[in-house]
């Protein structure tokens, strides 16, 4: 292998990690922002029909 190969490499080798850590980070912030949202509606629910909050 020559020289101008390990550049390749290294280039898809940092690449595809620096890609699948931010979708990763993505995918992870997604399904917060969902159990958040889910969690608010379900208190905005208990709060409209009169009953205690949900914890």
């Amino acid at each position: 292998m020559d020289s101008g190969t390990f550049g390749w490499i290294e280039l898809v080798f940092f690449y595809g990690i620096a890609i699948g850590f931010g979708v990763w980070q993505w995918v992870k912030m997604d399904r917060m922002l969902k159990k958040t949202r889910a969690e608010k509606a379900a208190k905005d629910a208990a709060e409209r029909e009169g009953g205690p909050p949900a914890a």
